[in-house]
């Protein structure tokens, strides 16, 4: 980016076409997020290290979530209503849970189903 005047001595900024278009990508991933955090106040946030181990499919979801938040399965069990014994099956691929018991497990962990399914 480059500093230039107009014929009035008004400051004004000359940038690339590259440069402009990444300002404008980032103005959009701005909103986007600010848009998000709106939309999810009260979610929960999950660290980088646990959203990449999701992504490299060493960690389920829900068991992302749930030590994002600091609960044991035990502590899930309890604010959910689900067995532990269940969580463990679910976090280790083991079963396929029931939609009532993805709404139990998501609502206890203040998230939507699509955040804890794999």
């Amino acid at each position: 980016m480059n500093e230039a005047l107009t014929l009035k001595g008004e400051a004004m900024i000359v940038m690339t076409r590259a440069e402009y278009d990444a300002l404008v990508e980032d103005i959009g991933d701005i909103a986007i997020a600010e848009q998000a955090m709106m939309h999810d106040d009260g979610a929960p946030s999950m660290p980088s290290e646990l959203a990449h181990a999701v992504w490299d499919g060493k960690l389920h979801p829900l068991a992302a979530w749930r030590q994002a938040v600091g609960l044991t399965q035990a502590d899930l069990a309890e604010k959910s209503g689900v067995r532990a014994a269940t969580i463990s099956d679910i976090e280790g691929g083991k079963i396929d849970p029931r939609l009532s018991t993805l709404k139990a497990l998501a609502a206890a962990l203040k998230l939507d189903i699509e955040s804890i399914i794999d």
